[in-house]
C-alpha cells in the first residue's frame, strides 16, 4: 500500500499543491473568521437596525408633518382672511366669498378630511358647501359618539385656542359612517385676548395616522407612539402598552434597558415625538439565528469541501498543465517541467519584450502612414471625406479650426549649397528636407498647426491649419510672412535656395486637393521669377482662367470607374464640381474644364466597349455634343448619365465576395424585418462576422446606415399593421419585436414626426377601401 502510494504522491506537481492547500485554508479562515467578527457582526446588525428604525421613525415624521404643515399654513390663510372676519361681524355677503375662498384653497391631503368655520355670533358652521346651525351641523354632518355636544362647544368652540389638538374622536359621519378623526382649534382673529369671533376646526384622518403607524410597527416589530409637544399621547401602534411619560424627556436614541431598545425623533416644526419601541429579545434572536445558520452553514461547506478540494484543484490546474506542455512543446530549449509558474513568467517576459519591439516598428511606421494619409487627402485619392475627420484623428492628426492653405516647396538643385559638393548625394538632398521641414514648421507654427509631407525628390508640401482665434483673411499674409523668413534664412545660413507658392485659404476637407492645385501653380510662376520669394496664388493674374482638374484627379476618377464604383465615382465628379464653382472660373476656362472631364469619361467607356469586344468611339464630335451649349450644372447630368452607361456596358463584372455578403445581408433584412426582431448582434450570428463590419461595408456599398435601413423596413410593416389591422398599438410592437410601445412611438417621431396614433386616424380611410 505504502509503496504504490508514494509513487503516485511523487508525480504530484508543485502547483497542483498549492491548489489543493489553498482551497482547505480558504475554507478554514472562512469558518474562522465567523467566530473572530461574531461580536462586531452582532453589534453591526444591532446599530443597522438602529438607524433603520430611525429612519423610518423620519419617514413617519416627515409624512405626517408635511400634512400637519400644510393644515396650518390653510389654517393661517383662512384666519388672516378680512372676509372671514366680515362674515363673523356681520356682513352677509361676505359669506359667499368665503366659502368660495375655502373652496379654493384646498388641495388633496392624505392627512386632511375636511374642514369649517363656527362663527360664535350666529352659533354657525360655514363649509366650503354649506351654512347650517352649529348643534344641527354636529348632529347631522358630523357626530361625536363619546362627546357630548354641550361639553364640546363649552371647551372648543369658545375660548381662545391656538393650534390646538384634540384627543382623537370617533364620530358618525352623515349618520351613517363612523370615522376616526383628530380635530384641530384654531380662533380668529388670533390677536384677541377677548371671546374670539369664531374657530377654525380642521378634521385630521386619524385612521389614516393609524394606519402609518401599523405599517412601520409592521416593518419593524416595534412599538410606535406619537406624542405631542406636552408628551400628551397623540396615537399609538395596534396592541402598544402604555408608556411612562415621565422618561420621555431623557430618552436617547439607542437607549437601551434589559427589556427594550428604544429611540425616537423630535420634530424641529411642532414639538411632536415619535417613538419606538423594540424589545432586546428581537435583536439577540435574530442574531444569535444568524451565528448558528453561519456555523451550520460553513460546517458543511468545510466536511463538502474536503471531498472536492482534489476535484477543483484539478479543475483549476488543468488550463494551467496545459498552457505549460504548449510552451514546452514549442520552446526551443526546454524548460523544468515541474516548474510551471518560472516557464510561463519566462514566456510572458518574452512576449512582452517581442510586444515591445513591434509597438516600437509600429511607432516608427506612424509618420508614413500619416504622411502617405495627407497626401492622398491633398492629392483628391479619396471619395469620403465625411469620414476623413475621424481617420485623421485616429492616426494622431489633429486640427485647429476648419481654414486650411498649402504651402509647395522647391529646392533649387542649382544653389550654391548643392555646387559645394562634389557629388549630389541623397545625404546632402536629407539635410535640405531637414531644414525645410525644422525651419519651416517652426516658423509656421506661430499661426498655424503645420505638417511637412515630401512630395518628391526636391519638392515638398507644408499642410497649414489655422490656429483658433486667428482671422483667416489675414492667413495668406501671415502664410507669406513666416515663408519669405524662411526663403531668407535658408539662403544666408545654407545658401539655399527655395521657390515657394502658397494657397488661398479653404474650408472643409474636400477643399485641400483645391489648395494644392493652387500652391502648384503658385510655385511653377515662383520658379519662372528671377528673385527668390513667396508667390501666392492670389498673386496670379487672370484668375477666372483657373479651373481644378489635376492629373491626380483624373486618375482617381478612371480607377473608380475601372474598379466598378460608380456611386463613389459620380460623388467624386460632383466634389469636382463643387470646387470649380466655388472659383468662379469664367466660360472659357469651363469649357476647358469640361473638355478634359468628357476626355477621361471617353478613355473609360472606349476601354469598356474594348473589354467586350465592340469598336471603339473616335469621333471627337461626341465631347463636342457633350459640352456644346452646356452650363456646369446640365454638363454634369450628361457626365453622370455616361457614367450610368459605363455602368451598364460592365454590368456583367466580377463582383467581390463583400458585396455580395451585403446583397445577401439586405435580402435577409428585406425578407425578416417586421417579422421577426432585427439588430446587429443578430445580423452578426446569422453571417459569422463582426457587428462593426457589417456596420461598415453595408454603409460602403449601400450609402445607407444599416440601422436606417432596418428601421425603415419595421417602419413599413407597422404602418401596414396600423392601416390594416385592429391591432393595438402594444400588440403590433410585441409582434415587431419591441418590449413596449415606447419604441414603435419613438420610430414614427422620428421617421414621420407623429405618433402611431395619429398615423392611424390619419389613414383610416383607407382600411374601409376594398
Amino acid at each position: 500500500m505504502f509503496q504504490s502510494y508514494k509513487p503516485r504522491f511523487k508525480k504530484k506537481n508543485s502547483v497542483y499543491i498549492i491548489f489543493v492547500l489553498s482551497y482547505v485554508s480558504i475554507l478554514i479562515l472562512t469558518l474562522s473568521s465567523a467566530f473572530v467578527y461574531y461580536a462586531e457582526i452582532n453589534q453591526r446588525i444591532t446599530k443597522q437596525t438602529e438607524l433603520s428604525t430611525v429612519t423610518l421613525l423620519n419617514q413617519l415624521k416627515t409624512g405626517i408633518e408635511d400634512d400637519l404643515l400644510y393644515i396650518g399654513e390653510l389654517s393661517n390663510e383662512i384666519v388672516f382672511n378680512k372676509k372671514l372676519e366680515l362674515a363673523a361681524k356681520g356682513a352677509t355677503d361676505s359669506y359667499t366669498e368665503l366659502m368660495k375662498d375655502m373652496a379654493s384653497k384646498r388641495k388633496p391631503r392624505e392627512l386632511l378630511f375636511d374642514y369649517f368655520v363656527y362663527m360664535n355670533r350666529t352659533d354657525e358652521i360655514v363649509t366650503p358647501n354649506i351654512q347650517m346651525d352649529a348643534r344641527k351641523f354636529f348632529h347631522l354632518m358630523y357626530e361625536f359618539k363619546e362627546l357630548d355636544y354641550a361639553t364640546f362647544a363649552k371647551d372648543y368652540l369658545h375660548g381662545n385656542h391656538f393650534q390646538e389638538y384634540m384627543t382623537i374622536q370617533t364620530m358618525n359621519q352623515y349618520e351613517s359612517t363612523t370615522i376616526e378623526v383628530l380635530p384641530y382649534i384654531q380662533s380668529f382673529p388670533m390677536t384677541t385676548s377677548s371671546e374670539p369671533l369664531g374657530q377654525v376646526i380642521f378634521l385630521i384622518d386619524a385612521q389614516n395616522m393609524f394606519t402609518l403607524v401599523n405599517q412601520m410597527r409592521q416593518v419593524t416589530n416595534s412599538d410606535v407612539y406619537i406624542l405631542d409637544e406636552n408628551n400628551r399621547l397623540i396615537i399609538s401602534s395596534a396592541n402598544a402598552p402604555g408608556i411612562d411619560m415621565q422618561k420621555i424627556d431623557e430618552v436617547v436614541n439607542g437607549r437601551s434597558s434589559h427589556e427594550e431598545i428604544i429611540n425616537k425623533v423630535v420634530s424641529e416644526k411642532n414639538g411632536w415625538k415619535y417613538i419606538s419601541s423594540t424589545p432586546n429579545s428581537l435583536y439577540f434572536k435574530e442574531n444569535t439565528k444568524y451565528l448558528m445558520n453561519f456555523i451550520a452553514i460553513f460546517l458543511i461547506y468545510l466536511i463538502g469541501g474536503l471531498f472536492i478540494v482534489r476535484f477543483l484543484a484539478k479543475r483549476s490546474y488543468k488550463p494551467l498543465k496545459e498552457i505549460n506542455d504548449l510552451i514546452q512543446s514549442h520552446a526551443q530549449a526546454p524548460g523544468d517541467s515541474r516548474n510551471e509558474y518560472e516557464n510561463i513568467k519566462n514566456t510572458l517576459l518574452d512576449q512582452i519584450r517581442n510586444g515591445k519591439e513591434l509597438n516600437e516598428v509600429i511607432e516608427k511606421q506612424i509618420p508614413i502612414v500619416r504622411r502617405d494619409y495627407l497626401l492622398n487627402l491633398i492629392r483628391g485619392m479619396m471619395t469620403n471625406y465625411d469620414e476623413a475627420a475621424q481617420q485623421i484623428s485616429s492616426i494622431g492628426i489633429l486640427f485647429a479650426s476648419d481654414t486650411f492653405l498649402i504651402g509647395a516647396l522647391e529646392i533649387d538643385m542649382d544653389s550654391s549649397f548643392f555646387m559645394d559638393h562634389a557629388n549630389l548625394s541623397e545625404k546632402s538632398l536629407s539635410l535640405t528636407r531637414v531644414v525645410a521641414e525644422n525651419v519651416g514648421c517652426e516658423l509656421m507654427s506661430e499661426y498655424f498647426i503645420c505638417y511637412f509631407l515630401d512630395a518628391g525628390r526636391n519638392q515638398s508640401i507644408y499642410l497649414l491649419n489655422l490656429r483658433e482665434g486667428l482671422d483667416p483673411a489675414e492667413a495668406v499674409a501671415m502664410a507669406r510672412k513666416q515663408a519669405n523668413t524662411l526663403i531668407q534664412f535658408a539662403a544666408k545660413h545654407y545658401r539655399l535656395n527655395l521657390n515657394l507658392g502658397i494657397s488661398t485659404p479653404h474650408s472643409r476637407l474636400v477643399n485641400l486637393q483645391n489648395c494644392y492645385d493652387e500652391a502648384k501653380k503658385a510655385l511653377e510662376y515662383s520658379k519662372l521669377r528671377d528673385v527668390y520669394e513667396t508667390v501666392c496664388f492670389g498673386d496670379l493674374g487672370h484668375l477666372h482662367f483657373d479651373y481644378y482638374y489635376s492629373m491626380e484627379t483624373e486618375h482617381q476618377l478612371i480607377e473608380l470607374l475601372k474598379r466598378g464604383q460608380y456611386e463613389e465615382a459620380k460623388e467624386f465628379l460632383n466634389t469636382i464640381f463643387e470646387i470649380n464653382t466655388s472659383k468662379n472660373i469664367g466660360v472659357g476656362a469651363a469649357k476647358l474644364l469640361l473638355y478634359e472631364i468628357a476626355s477621361t469619361l471617353l478613355k473609360v467607356m472606349n476601354f469598356s466597349l474594348v473589354t467586350k469586344g465592340d469598336d471603339p468611339v473616335t469621333d471627337e464630335r461626341i465631347i463636342e455634343q457633350m459640352i456644346d451649349h452646356a452650363s456646369l450644372d446640365v454638363a454634369k447630368r450628361r457626365f453622370l448619365n455616361m457614367i450610368d452607361n459605363i455602368a451598364q456596358l460592365s454590368e456583367h463584372r466580377v463582383i467581390s465576395k463583400t458585396e455580395k455578403l451585403v446583397q445577401q445581408i439586405a435580402e435577409y433584412i428585406d425578407e425578416n424585418a417586421g417579422e421577426h426582431w432585427l439588430d446587429l448582434n443578430r445580423l452578426s450570428q446569422e453571417f459569422e462576422v463582426t457587428p462593426q463590419y457589417i456596420s461598415n461595408v453595408f454603409k460602403k456599398y449601400k450609402h445607407e446606415n444599416i440601422k436606417d435601413y432596418i428601421a425603415k423596413h419595421m417602419l413599413g410593416r407597422a404602418k401596414e399593421l396600423l392601416v390594416k389591422t385592429d391591432l393595438s398599438i402594444r400588440e403590433i410592437a410585441l409582434q415587431l419585436g419591441y418590449a413596449s410601445e415606447v419604441g414603435i412611438t419613438r420610430l414614427f417621431r422620428k421617421y414621420e414626426g407623429i405618433t402611431p396614433g395619429d398615423y392611424r386616424l390619419e389613414h383610416k380611410d383607407s382600411r374601409n377601401e376594398p
